[in-house]
Protein backbone atom coordinates (compact mmCIF):
# COMPACT_ATOMS: atom_id res chain seq x y z
CA UNK A 1 0.00 0.00 0.00
CA UNK A 2 1.32 3.74 -1.09
CA UNK A 3 2.10 5.68 2.08
CA UNK A 4 -0.39 8.41 1.19
CA UNK A 5 -2.90 5.70 1.20
CA UNK A 6 -1.88 4.67 4.50
CA UNK A 7 -2.08 7.80 5.86
CA UNK A 8 -5.50 8.18 4.65
CA UNK A 9 -6.61 4.91 6.12
CA UNK A 10 -5.15 5.94 9.51
CA UNK A 11 -7.02 8.98 9.31
CA UNK A 12 -10.23 7.18 8.62
CA UNK A 13 -9.70 4.80 11.23
CA UNK A 14 -9.03 7.82 14.06
CA UNK A 15 -12.10 9.50 13.08
CA UNK A 16 -14.25 6.24 13.04
CA UNK A 17 -12.25 5.88 16.75
CA UNK A 18 -13.28 8.96 18.24
CA UNK A 19 -16.86 9.09 16.78
CA UNK A 20 -17.69 5.58 18.23
CA UNK A 21 -15.89 6.68 21.34
CA UNK A 22 -17.78 9.88 21.93
CA UNK A 23 -21.34 8.25 20.85
CA UNK A 24 -21.43 5.05 22.55
CA UNK A 25 -18.40 4.30 25.27
CA UNK A 26 -18.98 8.19 26.76
CA UNK A 27 -22.05 9.76 25.02
CA UNK A 28 -22.84 13.64 26.21
CA UNK A 29 -24.64 14.03 29.30
CA UNK A 30 -28.29 14.80 28.26
CA UNK A 31 -29.52 18.61 29.46
CA UNK A 32 -28.93 22.38 29.28
CA UNK A 33 -26.31 23.10 26.62
CA UNK A 34 -23.21 23.89 28.14
CA UNK A 35 -23.31 27.79 27.06
CA UNK A 36 -25.94 28.30 29.55
CA UNK A 37 -25.13 26.19 32.41
CA UNK A 38 -23.27 29.17 33.66
CA UNK A 39 -24.49 31.13 36.84
CA UNK A 40 -26.72 33.88 35.35
CA UNK A 41 -25.40 36.77 36.28
CA UNK A 42 -23.29 39.01 39.06
CA UNK A 43 -26.14 38.78 41.17
CA UNK A 44 -26.79 35.38 41.36
CA UNK A 45 -25.05 34.68 45.00
CA UNK A 46 -22.81 31.80 44.62
CA UNK A 47 -22.11 29.20 47.09
CA UNK A 48 -18.78 28.62 49.03
CA UNK A 49 -18.56 25.06 48.55
CA UNK A 50 -16.50 24.28 45.20
CA UNK A 51 -18.52 21.27 44.75
CA UNK A 52 -21.76 22.90 44.70
CA UNK A 53 -23.83 22.53 41.83
CA UNK A 54 -24.46 24.96 39.39
CA UNK A 55 -28.11 25.71 38.99
CA UNK A 56 -30.07 25.66 36.25
CA UNK A 57 -31.13 28.90 33.86
CA UNK A 58 -34.91 29.20 35.14
CA UNK A 59 -33.58 28.88 38.91
CA UNK A 60 -30.20 30.89 38.04
CA UNK A 61 -32.79 33.65 36.92
CA UNK A 62 -35.62 33.40 39.48
CA UNK A 63 -33.29 33.52 42.24
CA UNK A 64 -31.65 36.69 40.11
CA UNK A 65 -35.11 38.45 40.36
CA UNK A 66 -35.66 37.28 43.78
CA UNK A 67 -32.41 39.20 45.05
CA UNK A 68 -33.39 42.11 42.90
CA UNK A 69 -36.93 42.13 44.31
CA UNK A 70 -35.68 41.44 47.59
CA UNK A 71 -33.07 44.83 47.59
CA UNK A 72 -36.00 47.00 46.48
CA UNK A 73 -37.58 48.87 49.41
CA UNK A 74 -41.03 49.49 47.31
CA UNK A 75 -41.29 45.41 46.67
CA UNK A 76 -44.54 45.13 48.14
CA UNK A 77 -46.36 48.01 46.36
CA UNK A 78 -49.16 46.78 44.68
CA UNK A 79 -48.36 46.64 40.75
CA UNK A 80 -50.41 49.19 38.81
CA UNK A 81 -51.31 49.57 35.44
CA UNK A 82 -52.09 52.30 32.48
CA UNK A 83 -53.34 52.22 28.91
CA UNK A 84 -52.56 55.44 26.84
CA UNK A 85 -53.40 55.10 23.52
CA UNK A 86 -52.51 58.48 20.89
CA UNK A 87 -53.97 57.22 17.59
CA UNK A 88 -50.89 55.41 16.03
CA UNK A 89 -50.31 53.14 19.30
CA UNK A 90 -52.04 51.43 22.04
CA UNK A 91 -49.08 50.92 24.87
CA UNK A 92 -50.12 49.32 28.29
CA UNK A 93 -47.40 49.87 31.32
CA UNK A 94 -47.13 48.66 34.48
CA UNK A 95 -45.77 49.93 37.46
CA UNK A 96 -43.65 46.75 37.88
CA UNK A 97 -40.54 48.28 35.85
CA UNK A 98 -42.14 51.40 34.84
CA UNK A 99 -42.13 49.69 31.23
CA UNK A 100 -44.57 48.50 28.55
CA UNK A 101 -46.31 45.20 28.77
CA UNK A 102 -47.58 45.38 25.33
CA UNK A 103 -46.90 48.16 22.25
CA UNK A 104 -49.64 47.40 19.96
CA UNK A 105 -49.29 48.98 16.39
CA UNK A 106 -52.63 50.40 15.31
CA UNK A 107 -53.21 49.68 11.90
CA UNK A 108 -50.72 46.85 11.02
CA UNK A 109 -51.53 43.13 12.00
CA UNK A 110 -49.53 40.16 12.24
CA UNK A 111 -51.29 38.49 9.22
CA UNK A 112 -53.93 39.69 6.37
CA UNK A 113 -56.51 38.82 8.60
CA UNK A 114 -58.16 41.84 9.50
CA UNK A 115 -59.40 40.01 12.86
CA UNK A 116 -55.91 38.87 13.20
CA UNK A 117 -53.27 40.68 16.19
CA UNK A 118 -51.98 43.94 15.66
CA UNK A 119 -48.53 43.93 16.05
CA UNK A 120 -46.83 43.70 18.93
CA UNK A 121 -43.53 45.31 19.90
CA UNK A 122 -43.65 44.80 23.51
CA UNK A 123 -45.31 41.55 24.64
CA UNK A 124 -44.83 40.78 28.20
CA UNK A 125 -45.42 36.94 26.57
CA UNK A 126 -41.50 36.98 25.05
CA UNK A 127 -40.12 35.97 28.07
CA UNK A 128 -37.45 38.66 27.49
CA UNK A 129 -36.38 41.57 30.05
CA UNK A 130 -39.18 44.16 29.38
CA UNK A 131 -38.55 47.20 26.60
CA UNK A 132 -37.50 50.63 27.73
CA UNK A 133 -35.86 49.27 30.88
CA UNK A 134 -33.71 52.10 33.14
CA UNK A 135 -30.93 51.13 34.67
CA UNK A 136 -27.92 53.33 35.96
CA UNK A 137 -24.33 52.02 35.28
CA UNK A 138 -21.12 52.60 37.67
CA UNK A 139 -23.31 54.36 40.13
CA UNK A 140 -22.87 54.88 43.92
CA UNK A 141 -26.21 53.80 44.90
CA UNK A 142 -28.23 50.68 45.07
CA UNK A 143 -30.97 50.62 42.38
CA UNK A 144 -32.91 47.47 41.60
CA UNK A 145 -32.50 45.55 38.34
CA UNK A 146 -36.60 45.67 38.24
CA UNK A 147 -37.84 48.48 40.41
CA UNK A 148 -41.32 48.42 41.86
CA UNK A 149 -42.59 52.00 40.92
CA UNK A 150 -45.39 54.06 42.50
CA UNK A 151 -47.70 55.22 40.21
CA UNK A 152 -48.09 59.17 40.63
CA UNK A 153 -49.80 60.92 37.82
CA UNK A 154 -51.25 59.46 34.51
CA UNK A 155 -53.55 60.74 31.63
CA UNK A 156 -54.18 59.97 28.21
CA UNK A 157 -50.63 60.57 27.26
CA UNK A 158 -48.13 60.57 30.51
CA UNK A 159 -47.31 58.24 32.53
CA UNK A 160 -45.09 58.99 35.70
CA UNK A 161 -43.56 56.83 38.06
CA UNK A 162 -41.70 57.16 41.08
CA UNK A 163 -39.27 55.09 43.23
CA UNK A 164 -37.56 55.88 46.77
CA UNK A 165 -35.06 54.33 49.16
CA UNK A 166 -33.47 55.83 51.44
CA UNK A 167 -30.74 57.72 49.70
CA UNK A 168 -32.53 58.22 46.11
CA UNK A 169 -35.26 58.98 44.73
CA UNK A 170 -36.04 58.38 40.75
CA UNK A 171 -38.90 59.47 38.67
CA UNK A 172 -39.35 58.28 35.58
CA UNK A 173 -41.63 59.97 33.27
CA UNK A 174 -42.50 58.86 29.80
CA UNK A 175 -44.78 61.25 27.36
CA UNK A 176 -46.51 59.97 24.20
CA UNK A 177 -47.22 62.48 21.14
CA UNK A 178 -50.84 62.89 19.36
CA UNK A 179 -50.19 60.70 16.46
CA UNK A 180 -46.64 59.88 16.60
CA UNK A 181 -44.90 56.74 17.30
CA UNK A 182 -42.20 59.12 19.05
CA UNK A 183 -42.29 59.48 22.56
CA UNK A 184 -40.02 61.34 25.27
CA UNK A 185 -38.94 60.11 28.48
CA UNK A 186 -37.32 61.79 31.11
CA UNK A 187 -35.22 60.59 34.50
CA UNK A 188 -34.81 62.59 37.53
CA UNK A 189 -32.23 61.69 39.91
CA UNK A 190 -32.73 62.81 42.95
CA UNK A 191 -30.10 62.95 46.37
CA UNK A 192 -31.98 62.12 49.44
CA UNK A 193 -29.68 61.71 51.80
CA UNK A 194 -26.41 63.96 52.36
CA UNK A 195 -24.46 62.07 49.77
CA UNK A 196 -24.19 62.86 46.27
CA UNK A 197 -24.98 60.20 44.31
CA UNK A 198 -23.69 58.97 40.67
CA UNK A 199 -24.71 57.43 37.95
CA UNK A 200 -24.70 56.57 33.85
CA UNK A 201 -28.54 56.61 32.97
CA UNK A 202 -29.41 53.49 30.45
CA UNK A 203 -32.04 53.35 28.37
CA UNK A 204 -32.49 50.00 26.22
CA UNK A 205 -34.84 48.44 24.19
CA UNK A 206 -35.30 44.42 24.18
CA UNK A 207 -36.56 41.91 22.14
CA UNK A 208 -36.77 37.77 21.18
CA UNK A 209 -35.05 36.36 18.42
CA UNK A 210 -36.54 32.89 16.97
CA UNK A 211 -33.95 30.62 15.98
CA UNK A 212 -34.05 30.16 11.53
CA UNK A 213 -35.63 27.04 10.34
CA UNK A 214 -34.26 24.77 7.40
CA UNK A 215 -35.01 26.22 4.28
CA UNK A 216 -34.34 23.21 2.61
CA UNK A 217 -32.09 22.84 -0.55
CA UNK A 218 -33.85 25.94 -2.50
CA UNK A 219 -33.67 28.13 0.45
CA UNK A 220 -32.43 30.64 -1.31
CA UNK A 221 -35.33 30.56 -3.12
CA UNK A 222 -37.29 31.75 -0.24
CA UNK A 223 -37.90 35.19 1.56
CA UNK A 224 -35.01 35.59 4.01
CA UNK A 225 -36.42 35.11 7.43
CA UNK A 226 -37.86 38.37 9.32
CA UNK A 227 -36.00 38.46 12.52
CA UNK A 228 -35.12 40.83 15.10
CA UNK A 229 -31.84 42.09 15.14
CA UNK A 230 -29.64 45.00 16.90
CA UNK A 231 -29.08 48.00 14.98
CA UNK A 232 -27.75 51.75 16.26
CA UNK A 233 -26.17 54.70 14.09
CA UNK A 234 -22.83 55.05 15.75
CA UNK A 235 -19.80 56.96 14.59
CA UNK A 236 -21.98 58.28 11.41
CA UNK A 237 -23.01 55.69 9.88
CA UNK A 238 -25.67 52.47 10.64
CA UNK A 239 -24.36 49.23 12.32
CA UNK A 240 -26.59 45.89 12.06
CA UNK A 241 -25.35 42.84 14.19
CA UNK A 242 -27.48 40.79 12.05
CA UNK A 243 -25.92 37.01 13.40
CA UNK A 244 -27.40 37.51 16.81
CA UNK A 245 -25.63 33.68 17.27
CA UNK A 246 -22.58 35.32 17.66
CA UNK A 247 -23.74 38.35 19.68
CA UNK A 248 -21.65 38.36 23.17
CA UNK A 249 -24.08 39.07 26.24
CA UNK A 250 -23.14 42.54 26.35
CA UNK A 251 -21.20 44.28 24.27
CA UNK A 252 -20.32 48.46 25.50
CA UNK A 253 -18.95 50.69 22.76
CA UNK A 254 -18.22 54.70 23.44
CA UNK A 255 -18.81 56.89 20.73
CA UNK A 256 -21.33 59.13 18.95
CA UNK A 257 -24.51 57.43 19.17
CA UNK A 258 -27.64 58.71 17.55
CA UNK A 259 -29.69 55.98 18.17
CA UNK A 260 -29.71 52.17 18.96
CA UNK A 261 -32.56 49.38 19.03
CA UNK A 262 -33.85 46.28 17.93
CA UNK A 263 -35.45 46.06 13.74
CA UNK A 264 -37.45 43.89 11.86
CA UNK A 265 -37.88 44.17 8.17
CA UNK A 266 -40.69 46.29 8.89
CA UNK A 267 -40.17 47.48 12.85
CA UNK A 268 -37.83 49.20 14.68
CA UNK A 269 -37.83 49.94 18.36
CA UNK A 270 -35.09 52.58 18.96
CA UNK A 271 -33.62 54.50 22.38
CA UNK A 272 -32.48 58.14 21.34
CA UNK A 273 -30.92 59.37 23.64
CA UNK A 274 -31.07 63.84 24.01
CA UNK A 275 -27.55 64.29 24.56
CA UNK A 276 -25.23 64.60 22.24
CA UNK A 277 -21.28 64.59 22.89
CA UNK A 278 -18.34 62.41 24.79
CA UNK A 279 -19.99 59.67 27.41
CA UNK A 280 -22.18 58.03 25.12
CA UNK A 281 -22.10 54.70 25.06
CA UNK A 282 -24.35 52.24 22.76
CA UNK A 283 -25.09 48.63 24.60
CA UNK A 284 -26.09 45.60 23.07
CA UNK A 285 -26.27 41.99 23.42
CA UNK A 286 -28.00 38.53 23.17
CA UNK A 287 -28.30 35.35 25.55
CA UNK A 288 -30.36 32.44 26.31
CA UNK A 289 -34.11 32.31 26.62
CA UNK A 290 -34.96 29.46 28.87
CA UNK A 291 -38.55 28.31 28.74
CA UNK A 292 -38.87 29.69 24.99
CA UNK A 293 -38.72 27.80 21.75
CA UNK A 294 -35.15 25.97 21.43
CA UNK A 295 -32.55 28.23 20.12
CA UNK A 296 -34.51 31.67 21.08
CA UNK A 297 -32.52 34.38 22.21
CA UNK A 298 -33.38 37.73 24.29
CA UNK A 299 -31.41 40.65 23.11
CA UNK A 300 -31.71 43.97 23.99
CA UNK A 301 -30.02 47.03 22.10
CA UNK A 302 -29.76 51.11 23.72
CA UNK A 303 -28.51 53.64 24.85
CA UNK A 304 -26.01 54.84 27.84
CA UNK A 305 -25.42 58.51 28.86
CA UNK A 306 -22.87 60.53 30.09
CA UNK A 307 -22.05 60.18 33.96
CA UNK A 308 -24.86 62.80 36.39
CA UNK A 309 -24.40 63.86 39.74
CA UNK A 310 -27.38 64.64 41.82
CA UNK A 311 -26.02 67.20 45.12
CA UNK A 312 -27.51 66.22 47.75
CA UNK A 313 -30.95 67.48 48.23
CA UNK A 314 -30.96 67.87 44.63
CA UNK A 315 -31.87 66.83 41.39
CA UNK A 316 -30.21 65.79 37.99
CA UNK A 317 -32.51 65.54 34.91
CA UNK A 318 -31.48 62.99 32.07
CA UNK A 319 -33.04 63.09 28.74
CA UNK A 320 -33.93 60.67 26.26
CA UNK A 321 -36.63 59.53 23.19
CA UNK A 322 -37.83 56.55 21.83
CA UNK A 323 -39.37 55.96 18.65
CA UNK A 324 -41.63 52.08 18.30
CA UNK A 325 -43.13 51.88 15.15
CA UNK A 326 -42.99 51.35 11.55
CA UNK A 327 -40.23 51.71 9.35
CA UNK A 328 -42.39 54.65 7.37
CA UNK A 329 -39.85 57.21 5.99
CA UNK A 330 -41.92 60.35 7.13
CA UNK A 331 -42.17 59.25 10.75
CA UNK A 332 -38.81 58.21 11.21
CA UNK A 333 -37.44 61.44 9.32
CA UNK A 334 -39.30 63.29 12.25
CA UNK A 335 -37.21 61.85 15.07
CA UNK A 336 -34.42 63.95 13.83
CA UNK A 337 -31.76 62.19 14.18
CA UNK A 338 -30.83 60.17 10.90
CA UNK A 339 -33.22 57.25 12.22
CA UNK A 340 -34.69 57.06 8.33
CA UNK A 341 -31.44 55.24 7.69
CA UNK A 342 -32.91 52.71 9.47
CA UNK A 343 -34.41 51.52 5.82
CA UNK A 344 -31.86 49.45 4.40
CA UNK A 345 -31.66 50.37 0.98
CA UNK A 346 -28.01 49.03 0.51
CA UNK A 347 -25.42 50.88 -1.64
CA UNK A 348 -27.51 52.72 -4.25
CA UNK A 349 -29.87 54.68 -1.74
CA UNK A 350 -29.53 57.51 -3.28
CA UNK A 351 -31.72 56.42 -6.47
CA UNK A 352 -33.70 54.18 -3.95
CA UNK A 353 -34.94 56.86 -2.16
CA UNK A 354 -36.41 58.64 -5.00
CA UNK A 355 -38.24 55.50 -6.41
CA UNK A 356 -39.32 55.53 -3.04
CA UNK A 357 -41.67 58.20 -3.51
CA UNK A 358 -42.50 57.95 -7.50
CA UNK A 359 -44.25 54.74 -5.63
CA UNK A 360 -46.04 56.84 -2.97
CA UNK A 361 -47.04 58.92 -5.94
CA UNK A 362 -48.75 56.79 -8.13
CA UNK A 363 -50.13 55.55 -4.81
CA UNK A 364 -51.66 59.18 -4.38
CA UNK A 365 -52.98 58.84 -7.82
CA UNK A 366 -54.40 55.34 -7.89
CA UNK A 367 -54.32 54.10 -4.09
CA UNK A 368 -53.49 50.71 -4.77
CA UNK A 369 -50.21 49.53 -4.69
CA UNK A 370 -50.42 46.48 -6.80
CA UNK A 371 -51.35 49.33 -9.63
CA UNK A 372 -48.87 51.56 -8.58
CA UNK A 373 -45.81 49.12 -8.72
CA UNK A 374 -46.88 48.45 -12.43
CA UNK A 375 -47.27 52.31 -13.08
CA UNK A 376 -43.49 52.58 -11.66
CA UNK A 377 -42.08 49.74 -13.14
CA UNK A 378 -43.56 51.05 -16.51
CA UNK A 379 -42.14 54.48 -15.73
CA UNK A 380 -38.40 52.85 -15.21
CA UNK A 381 -38.84 51.71 -18.79
CA UNK A 382 -39.48 54.53 -20.04
CA UNK A 383 -36.86 56.28 -18.56
CA UNK A 384 -34.11 53.74 -19.34
CA UNK A 385 -35.21 53.36 -22.68
CA UNK A 386 -32.76 55.82 -24.36
CA UNK A 387 -30.25 53.66 -22.57
CA UNK A 388 -32.06 50.42 -24.18
CA UNK A 389 -32.25 51.78 -27.76
CA UNK A 390 -28.30 53.07 -27.72
CA UNK A 391 -27.52 49.36 -26.26
CA UNK A 392 -29.86 47.78 -28.94
CA UNK A 393 -28.12 50.27 -31.70
CA UNK A 394 -24.38 49.20 -30.52
CA UNK A 395 -25.51 45.26 -30.68
CA UNK A 396 -27.16 45.43 -34.24
CA UNK A 397 -23.83 47.50 -35.66
CA UNK A 398 -21.51 44.75 -34.11
CA UNK A 399 -23.40 41.87 -35.21
CA UNK A 400 -22.99 43.53 -39.13
CA UNK A 401 -19.80 44.09 -38.89
CA UNK A 402 -18.96 40.02 -37.98
CA UNK A 403 -18.14 39.23 -41.31
CA UNK A 404 -15.20 41.95 -41.72
CA UNK A 405 -13.78 40.71 -37.89
CA UNK A 406 -13.90 37.05 -38.95
CA UNK A 407 -12.01 38.13 -42.16
CA UNK A 408 -9.43 39.58 -40.29
CA UNK A 409 -9.22 36.99 -37.80
CA UNK A 410 -7.98 34.67 -40.55
CA UNK A 411 -5.72 37.05 -42.66
CA UNK A 412 -3.92 38.18 -39.48
CA UNK A 413 -4.49 34.80 -37.82
CA UNK A 414 -0.73 34.80 -37.04
CA UNK A 415 -0.26 38.63 -36.09
CA UNK A 416 -2.19 39.58 -33.09
CA UNK A 417 -0.52 42.60 -33.26
CA UNK A 418 -1.50 43.66 -36.70
CA UNK A 419 -5.43 42.26 -35.40
CA UNK A 420 -6.03 44.21 -32.90
CA UNK A 421 -4.87 47.74 -35.08
CA UNK A 422 -7.01 46.54 -37.63
CA UNK A 423 -9.62 45.42 -35.84
CA UNK A 424 -9.88 48.96 -33.43
CA UNK A 425 -9.48 50.95 -37.17
CA UNK A 426 -12.59 49.13 -38.09
CA UNK A 427 -14.55 50.04 -35.09
CA UNK A 428 -13.45 53.37 -35.88
CA UNK A 429 -14.29 53.76 -39.07
CA UNK A 430 -17.95 52.29 -38.21
CA UNK A 431 -18.05 54.55 -35.65
CA UNK A 432 -18.82 51.48 -33.16
CA UNK A 433 -18.20 51.37 -29.89
CA UNK A 434 -17.32 46.95 -28.62
CA UNK A 435 -18.41 48.16 -25.19
CA UNK A 436 -21.43 49.87 -26.24
CA UNK A 437 -23.94 47.17 -26.00
CA UNK A 438 -22.57 46.30 -22.47
CA UNK A 439 -22.16 49.68 -20.75
CA UNK A 440 -25.68 50.89 -20.90
CA UNK A 441 -27.06 47.62 -19.13
CA UNK A 442 -24.70 47.61 -16.75
CA UNK A 443 -26.00 51.20 -16.04
CA UNK A 444 -29.49 50.37 -15.15
CA UNK A 445 -28.32 46.93 -12.71
CA UNK A 446 -28.19 50.36 -9.79
CA UNK A 447 -31.48 51.19 -10.76
CA UNK A 448 -33.35 47.75 -10.81
CA UNK A 449 -31.40 46.75 -7.36
CA UNK A 450 -32.89 50.18 -5.59
CA UNK A 451 -36.20 49.33 -7.08
CA UNK A 452 -36.08 45.43 -5.87
CA UNK A 453 -34.44 47.09 -1.99
CA UNK A 454 -37.64 49.85 -2.46
CA UNK A 455 -40.05 46.71 -3.04
CA UNK A 456 -38.68 44.77 -0.54
CA UNK A 457 -38.22 47.46 2.36
CA UNK A 458 -41.39 49.30 2.35
CA UNK A 459 -43.61 49.51 5.19
CA UNK A 460 -45.87 50.71 2.55
CA UNK A 461 -46.06 47.86 1.00
CA UNK A 462 -47.20 45.62 4.38
CA UNK A 463 -49.72 43.43 3.85
CA UNK A 464 -51.10 45.82 1.12
CA UNK A 465 -53.86 44.18 -1.20
CA UNK A 466 -53.23 43.78 -5.09
CA UNK A 467 -55.53 44.87 -7.23
CA UNK A 468 -58.30 45.45 -4.78
CA UNK A 469 -58.17 42.73 -3.41
CA UNK A 470 -55.51 40.31 -1.36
Amino acid sequence: MKSEYRGILAIGLSAAFFILWYVVVSPPQKGAPAAEQAPASAETTASPAPAAPVPAPQEAKAEAASQATSADPQAAMPVKSWTIKNGVVEVELTSDGGVPTSWRVLGYRETTDPKSPLIDLASADSGAEPALSLSFEEANFAFPKRPRYELVAADENQAVFRWRSTEAEVVKTITFKPDSYLLDVSVDLKALSSKALTGRPALTWSGVSLPQKDRGFFGFLKQPPDNKVPVYYFDGKVHREADTAKLAPRTDKQGQLMWAGLESRYFIGAVIPRVQGQGLSVEYGAEGLPGQVAGARELFAGAALPSVTAPSGDAVRSLFSAYAGPKEIGQLKGAGVKLEEAIDYGWFTVIAIPILYCLKFFYGLIHNYGVAIILLTIFVKLLLHPINVKSLKSMKAMQQLQPRLKELQKKYADDKQKLNQETMQLFRAHKVNPMGGCLPMLAQFPIYIALYKVLWNSIELYHAPFFWFY
